[in-house]
């Protein structure tokens, strides 16, 4: 890594002058675990963000929550995990008029907390088309888009970088989530759109950052049309993250090989996921017990956010076998998004390797979160094993559980197309940051971790053969760093 050539953290208009957004953050202090695991959802209820819960919104999804001096400068912290903590997804607001703000498109400043207007009126009917007429997005008075810069995280982790495009915005969105929860907002994932046209009106240069993903906040009254905006190229100045970027045309590639170019593309993304026959559970399946409602922690969604952290050293302690169902059951219970039907499917599935966890004998598993499950595939001590697959890294053996969402790309490509890579990526992200709740909801610890891909899939074959390795979470308690008396 060249540090004479890192990238700054935060995209700059050096033409444009903020909005400022209320440094005073209200707080719902909804239950973190009653927030990450809601399933049930008024969509036709008439809820509108005004301009302080939208910045609620920005702030707790990817707002800068800490900063620590270095010599070499100062490190932002931010409400979600990143990769190598280059948070190299943006923000954007299409919104109709709401309280405080007048209808426009507007980028999110995380450094100023600021919000910067690209467009004047409401472009809302762009993203309508752009979505193949979604009726979720028609009806939404808020849009967030979220965008991924790809030399901010490739400076760290070249051509990789793609994959966490999907991680880090998931992380993201997991938030996003929680808060609209909390709110009382109606909110969906969508990763189905017209590339081009979504793109365009963010004015984006292709080449360094594109969208990746797209949320509807919320229900309103007044439609945005069905007629089309002109949108016109803004040509807008933005500060060069670096003196120079290197470029991996892999990402690019990838990008375009995925990318919807029509709405008769999109068209053919929509609709059920692909079902894959699963064999049934033997007697040796292990019952998970999570706590429920009336007994989780009360700490709220928003005091959460702000403690959360990526753990940097495990204590090699047991988790309760409370603790350890609650967050598996809390993070699955379903996700809100285009390419998830019916509701409470999912592309990935969950592997774990079990150090630490009181009634649970040590081995690798897999989980049923239908059933609630645990089915054991090799019983043993795999600490070191589980260090090994990430990355030669002590984290996973040093954790009580190391959870890795492995995918049957086959089936998931040939119903959703390339498209279904962006997907699956953005759905493991999604539930890794749930789990980030869940554990710190606990006063646990959590980190992501990358791994050797193919180790992974063999480690947990037979019955992983033939997928992939998306992505791996650490669990368990933190060692406390010791403070210099």
């Amino acid at each position: 890594m060249d540090w004479s050539n890192h990238p700054i953290p935060f995209k700059i208009y050096p033409e444009l002058d903020p909005i400022r957004l209320d440094p005073s953050i209200a707080r719902t202090e909804v239950p973190a675990l009653l927030a990450v695991s809601a399933t049930e959802f008024d969509t036709e209820t008439g809820t509108i963000p005004d301009l302080k819960q939208l910045g609620q919104l920005l702030y707790f999804s990817a707002g800068v929550t800490k900063k620590v001096n270095y010599p070499g400068g100062t490190q932002y912290f931010r409400a979600a995990s990143c990769t190598g903590a280059l948070y190299e997804i943006e923000l954007y607001i299409v919104c109709s008029d709401l309280e405080g703000l007048s209808a426009g498109v507007y980028q999110f400043g995380p450094g100023d907390f600021g919000l910067r207007r690209l467009r004047e009126g409401d472009f809302r009917s762009v993203l309508f088309q752009a979505s193949g007429n979604d009726p979720a997005v028609f009806r939404a008075p808020v849009t967030m888009i979220c965008t991924g810069t790809y030399w901010r995280n490739a400076w760290k982790y070249q051509a990789r970088t793609y994959r966490h495009f999907g991680w880090d915005n998931g992380t993201i969105l997991a938030n996003t989530l929680a808060i609209a929860n909390a709110l009382g907002l109606s909110a969906q994932v969508k990763c189905g759109f017209v590339d081009s046209e979504v793109n365009r009106l963010l004015d984006l240069d292709t080449e360094r950052e594109v969208a990746f993903s797209m949320i509807p906040l919320g229900f309103g009254s007044a439609s945005p049309g069905t007629s089309r905006r002109e949108v016109t190229p803004l040509n807008l100045d933005t500060v060069p993250l670096s003196e120079g970027e290197v470029q991996y045309p892999e990402m690019n590639r990838i990008h375009q090989a995925s990318s919807l170019d029509t709405v008769e593309d999109l068209a053919a993304w929509s609709g059920s996921i692909p079902v894959v026959p699963r064999p049934s559970l033997d007697s040796r399946a292990v019952s998970l017990l999570p706590l429920p409602d009336n007994r989780i922690s009360h700490d709220g969604i928003e005091s959460v956010i702000l403690r959360r952290g990526s753990t940097r050293q495990f204590a090699r302690a047991s988790l309760t076998m409370e603790q350890f169902s609650t967050m598996l059951d809390r993070a699955t219970r379903g996700i809100r998004a285009d390419f998830l039907t019916p509701f409470g499917s999912s592309l990935n599935d969950i592997y774990l390797i079990v150090n630490a966890v009181d009634g649970i004998q040590p081995g690798s598993y897999a989980y049923h979160p239908k059933e609630n499950k645990l089915e054991l595939l090799k019983q043993g001590d795999f600490r070191g094993m589980a260090a090994h697959l990430g990355l030669d890294q002590p984290l996973p053996g040093d954790a009580s559980i190391a959870v890795f969402f492995l995918a049957d790309l086959g089936p998931i490509l040939e119903r959703f197309g390339n498209r279904g890579y962006r997907a699956v990526q953005l759905e493991a992200g999604i539930l890794g940051g749930k789990l980030y709740l869940a554990a710190y909801a606990q006063r646990l610890g959590a980190t992501g971790l990358t791994f050797y891909d193919d180790e992974v899939v063999e480690f947990f074959s037979p019955h992983a053969a033939g997928k992939s390795a998306i992505f791996l979470m650490a669990l368990g308690k933190s060692v406390k760093p010791r403070r210099n008396l």
